[in-house]
Parts: C-alpha cells; sequence; structure tokens
C-alpha cells in the first residue's frame, strides 16, 4: 500500500526550494542595480557616450517587462522549478558574454539576456510560494525573499565596486555568471515542483483554462487587476525614482552635503526594505489584520513621506531626512508584502502564474515613466554645476506626491478576501 503524500506546507523540501530560490533572486536585484557603480570603467573600455551606456543600462528593464506574462505562463504549465533554472542559466550566459562584450553593443546584448534570465525568476517564485506554503505564510516568505533580493542590491554598490577594483570588472562578471550557472543546475537536480492539490482551495472554484488568450482574457477583465496593476505602477514608479535617479543630487542640494554622504544616506531606503518587507508580510499573517486596510496605512504613510520632502518644507535636518528616508524604505518593502499578498489572496492558484506575469510589468512601466516625467520637471529648472535647483525638485517631487495620493484613493478599493469567478 503506497503511503499517503506529504502536504506541500509541511514537507520540508519546502525550506530547500525556498533557499536556493532566495539565492538565486539576490543577483535580480544585484543585476538591477550593479552597473552604477562600474560606469567609468565601462565609460573607458567601451569609449562610448554616456546615453549609449544608459540604453545598455535599460535593456534589462525592457526585456524583463516583456519576460512576464510567458514566464508567468510557462509557471502554471509546466511548473516554476524548470523555468527558474533554465531561465537562469540564460542569465548565465549573458553574464559571459556581458564580461567578454568587445563594444557596447555587445554588451546590450549581454544585458539583455541578463535582464531576459533574471526575468524568469520573480514571477515563477510566486507561483512556487503558493504551492510550498499555506496561504497565510505567503505574505510572510515573499517578506523574506524581499530582504533577500533587497540585499543583493547593496552588495551592488560597494562590495561590486571593491571585486570590480581588485579583479577588473569582466572577471567579476565571469564570477557572477559561474555562480548563476551552478544554482541554476541546483535548482532543477536538488529541487522538484510541489505536488498538485486534490481538492481546489477555499473560495477558489475555478478550472484551469485552456489557451493562453482565453486565460489572459479573464485575467484582463477583472476591475481588481486593473486596481492593483495602476497601484502598483504609481507606488512603485515613484519610489524607484526616488531611490535610483533623485535622492542623491536632492539631500546635494537640500542639505548642502558632498555626493558619498548623500548615497550613504540613499542606502537607507534599502535598508528600510530589508526590515519592512519581512516585518509586513509577518504582522498581517501573524495577527490576521486585513490586507486591504494595512494597504491602505502604508500608502497613507507612504504619501505623508512624499510631503515632508517637498523642497517648501525647509525645517528637516540631516538626521530628519534619515528618518524619512528609512520610512519610505519600510513603506516600500511593506507595500510590496502586501500587496502580493493580497493578490495571492484572490487568485485561483492554477492562475496564479499568468496573473503575477500579468501584473509584474506595471511597477516597471511606472519606473520608466515617472523617471522621464521627473527627469524633464527637473530638466527645465536648469542646473548650477554638479546642484539641480531646488524649485525642480519642489515640482517634480509634487507630480510624485499627487500619483501617491492617487494609490491612496485606488487602495479603498483593493479587496484583499477571494472573489467569486472569473475575478482576480
Amino acid at each position: 500500500m503506497k503511503p499517503p503524500e506529504v502536504p506541500a506546507h509541511r514537507d520540508p523540501h519546502r525550506w530547500i526550494v525556498f533557499a536556493i530560490i532566495c539565492l538565486i533572486y539576490f543577483f535580480v536585484y544585484f543585476h538591477r542595480v550593479s552597473t552604477s557603480v562600474i560606469v567609468s570603467d565601462l565609460l573607458a573600455d567601451f569609449d562610448t557616450t554616456a546615453t549609449a551606456l544608459g540604453l545598455m543600462s535599460s535593456m534589462y528593464f525592457y526585456i524583463y517587462a516583456l519576460n512576464q506574462p510567458i514566464v508567468g505562463y510557462l509557471a502554471d504549465r509546466i511548473g516554476p522549478r524548470r523555468v527558474i533554472a533554465w531561465w537562469s542559466v540564460t542569465a548565465a550566459a549573458g553574464c559571459f558574454l556581458f564580461g567578454l562584450a568587445p563594444s557596447v553593443g555587445w554588451a546590450s546584448v549581454g544585458r539583455a539576456l541578463i535582464g531576459f534570465g533574471v526575468g524568469g525568476v520573480y514571477v515563477p517564485t510566486v507561483k512556487a510560494l503558493s504551492q510550498w506554503f499555506r496561504q497565510k505564510e505567503f505574505a510572510t516568505m515573499v517578506g523574506l525573499l524581499m530582504a533577500v533580493g533587497n540585499f543583493g542590491a547593496v552588495v551592488a554598490t560597494t562590495p561590486l565596486a571593491w571585486a570590480a577594483g581588485r579583479w577588473g570588472w569582466r572577471p567579476t562578471f565571469f564570477l557572477i555568471g559561474g555562480i548563476s550557472l551552478a544554482l541554476a543546475l541546483l535548482m532543477l537536480l536538488a529541487t522538484r515542483d510541489a505536488p498538485e492539490p486534490q481538492k481546489p482551495e477555499a473560495g477558489h472554484t475555478d478550472k484551469p483554462t485552456s489557451g493562453l488568450l482565453n486565460s489572459i482574457g479573464i485575467v484582463l477583465a477583472a476591475p481588481q487587476f486593473w486596481l492593483v496593476a495602476v497601484t502598483f505602477f504609481g507606488f512603485y514608479g515613484t519610489a524607484v525614482t526616488l531611490q535610483g535617479l533623485w535622492a542623491t543630487p536632492f539631500l546635494m542640494a537640500v542639505l548642502d552635503i558632498e555626493r558619498m554622504l548623500a548615497s550613504k544616506l540613499n542606502m537607507l531606503i534599502p535598508i528600510g526594505v530589508i526590515i519592512g518587507a519581512p516585518f509586513f508580510g509577518w504582522l498581517p499573517d501573524r495577527f490576521a489584520l486585513n490586507k486591504s486596510r494595512v494597504l491602505t496605512t502604508i500608502t497613507l504613510v507612504y504619501s505623508l513621506c512624499w510631503l515632508a520632502l517637498l523642497p517648501v518644507f525647509d525645517w528637516l535636518e540631516l538626521p530628519g531626512f534619515a528618518m524619512i528616508l528609512l520610512l519610505i524604505g519600510l513603506m516600500i518593502g511593506g507595500f510590496i508584502s502586501t500587496i502580493w499578498g493580497i493578490i495571492r489572496e484572490s487568485t485561483p492558484t492554477e492562475r496564479l502564474g499568468l496573473t503575477s506575469g500579468l501584473l509584474n510589468p506595471a511597477p516597471f512601466l511606472g519606473v520608466a515613466a515617472f523617471q522621464v516625467l521627473t527627469g524633464s520637471i527637473i530638466d527645465r529648472a536648469g542646473q548650477a554645476g554638479e546642484l539641480v535647483p531646488l524649485s525642480g525638485f519642489t515640482t517634480s517631487f509634487g507630480v510624485c506626491l499627487a500619483a501617491s495620493l492617487a494609490c491612496l484613493v485606488l487602495s479603498f478599493f483593493i479587496r484583499s478576501k477571494p472573489m467569486a469567478k472569473k475575478r482576480l
């Protein structure tokens, strides 16, 4: 007689799966910001312009965003393990090509391969976590995953600069490619997909659909999908625009400090994410809080942070700005954990990969849109040497404040309870 199968949420193997995924996901965030600290090396080696280098770096984001619906659908069809493993092999190949690139054109191809490869990690991971962990544990696990990812972003700053200075940026990327390839093989050989549940989860009665277009139509027809997508677009777009583009020059201008100190203050944002993501993932699960209300509270605090950053309020000193930046990081981490927890609760498991894949481009498109918009506003204000006039930040940050307030309004309509058929 065959022994009964251990439920996935009690199988110790789930921790092996989660640990290997975390190691792979570390490099997703690492690659997202890795080019920033080797810009001078790339400019010198390729004898190119900043515009060409910016286009090369952006290949990651464009290919990553376009990739999401595909990997989501495949995660539902063939399982997350294979998608994560084979896409990670592609990322490793991109690292090797990037390290070998004789020109900025070939470096762009390598960067695109990296973006394609790491783009096959997060959405299948959402699917895997939904299979291996209970619904009430899901937000906690996403929070822990986000903490690991943001630690990768931190390592991609000073530690990467040290490695590139000691060994050169090309050998460093060969090493990263080798590690990525080893992790891909480990994922393929040392893990397995969770067994399919024998009965549907409570509140989810949808049957699997046949055909990609039919499934996409069902997902896109849900009003909840668009509420979440637009909120994700505005919140994450403004947050990364601040962290990745304007925080350092803003702090230099408003506090009259050097770039190094301003960049150290900016690191408080990812540190806040590392703390906030697992905390806000654990908090609603531990105390059975309504995630929709938690999301609204987070968005409210985030909006107040933007209000405090407006240069028309000159009462903040360096410690005050440090607290605001740390708080913004905490809210970013909390937002990501909470909104993915809501998505998990309100999406049938058999369609979670595709839904996640269709949603995940929204935050990246938000980053692209707000960086261009705020950049054009700040350009109109002119520039005085290395500093941007505070009037440019006043207007552009006002736009970000308006976007965060719009997200706050939308958050009141996002529901965290399982919904009826054909809804997200």
